[in-house]
């Protein structure tokens, strides 16, 4: 079993980093873990944004 680091930082216990903008997550801050990658609440649009790419179209295209 792996437990996760934990480190004091300036707003508490950081539990994780973002993996987009290597930001510190504290604990008791929402985050999203999906396949092992941590990505915070101010990326998430971002990540979307990157992992839907190969799915967008302009208007009218089929």
């Amino acid at each position: 079993m792996r437990f996760p680091i934990v480190k004091e930082g300036k707003g508490g216990m950081i539990v994780a980093e973002c993996q987009l903008c290597g930001g510190e997550v504290y604990q008791d801050e929402p985050y999203y873990q999906r396949d092992g990658e941590v990505i915070c609440e101010a990326c998430l649009e971002d990540y979307a944004r990157r992992c839907f790419a190969p799915f967008r179209v302009e208007g009218g295209e089929v």
